[in-house]
C-alpha cells in the first residue's frame, strides 16, 4: 500500500497512539453510524475532501471506510475487533493483519490526534463520544454561530495553544462540526454528514474484510 488510509489516524495500540492512564473509555452501548467530510479550508477536491464512513460499538470494535483513491490504487477498510485489526485495500485485494499486544484493548478514535499543539485532554474527544467530552468537561455554549440556514450552539475548550469547538443544532446533543485551532490558526474542520445512534447491532461490520490476502505485521 502506496500510503496510510486516513482511516489509520485512528489509533489502536500497535500503531503508537499513546493514550494517558487518565484517559477516558468510549464505549458506545449501541451501534453508531458517522459519515464526515474534512472541510478545512485548502483541502484538496478530489479523495482527501471525500466522505468517511465510520462504525462503532463497545469500546473495543471500529469500522472505518475511506472512498476510493483512484490515483493511488486504494480503497482502505479498516475493522477493529480486539485484540485484532485487519487494513484492507479493496481496489487490490492486500492488506495487513496485526494482533495489539495489550496490555489494553482499546479502540480509540481521537478527532484531533496528531495535530500541532493538542493537549492530552483532547484524546477524550473521540468520534462517538462527542457528547461524552462535552459533559465530562462541563462545557456549555460559549456563543451562537449562523452556517448557511442552521445556527448552531458552539462548545469551546481551550487546552494551552490549542482549541477544540464542537458545533451542534440547539437541543440536539448531536455535532455537526468540529473544528481545531493552533495558536490562533484553523488546522482541522469537520463537517458531519451523517450521526446515527442506538442502530442495531451488525457483528459482519466487525469481521475481516473478505476476498483480501493479510500479511501479519507484529505489533510494536
Amino acid at each position: 500500500m502506496k500510503r496510510h488510509f486516513r482511516a489509520v489516524a485512528f489509533c489502536v495500540a500497535f500503531l503508537g497512539c499513546a493514550v494517558p492512564a487518565y484517559a477516558a473509555t468510549c464505549a458506545p452501548a449501541k451501534l453508531v453510524h458517522i459519515v464526515t467530510v474534512n472541510v478545512t479550508p485548502g483541502v484538496p477536491a478530489g479523495y482527501p475532501s471525500q466522505p468517511l464512513n465510520m462504525y462503532r460499538i463497545g469500546s473495543d470494535k471500529m469500522r472505518t471506510e475511506e472512498a476510493p483513491d483512484l490515483p493511488n490504487r486504494i480503497h482502505g477498510v479498516v475493522v477493529t475487533a480486539e485484540p485484532d485489526t485487519w487494513m484492507a485495500n479493496l481496489y487490490d485485494h492486500t492488506g495487513k493483519h496485526i494482533i495489539d499486544s495489550g496490555p489494553t484493548f482499546f479502540a480509540k478514535a481521537p478527532i484531533v490526534y496528531g495535530l500541532p499543539g493538542f493537549p492530552q485532554k483532547f484524546m477524550d474527544l473521540e468520534f462517538g463520544c462527542e457528547a461524552d467530552f462535552i459533559a465530562a468537561n462541563a462545557l456549555t455554549p460559549s456563543r451562537s454561530e449562523q452556517i448557511g440556514t442552521s445556527r448552531y450552539d458552539v462548545y469551546r475548550s481551550d487546552g494551552g495553544t490549542g482549541v477544540v469547538e464542537i458545533l451542534e443544532r440547539p437541543g440536539t446533543s448531536t455535532p455537526a462540526f468540529v473544528r481545531y485551532y493552533h495558536d490562533g490558526k484553523l488546522l482541522l474542520a469537520i463537517r458531519y454528514d451523517l450521526y446515527a445512534t442506538g442502530l442495531p447491532d451488525d457483528p459482519s461490520l466487525f469481521l475481516p474484510p473478505p476476498g483480501v490476502q493479510y500479511e501479519e505485521i507484529k505489533p510494536r
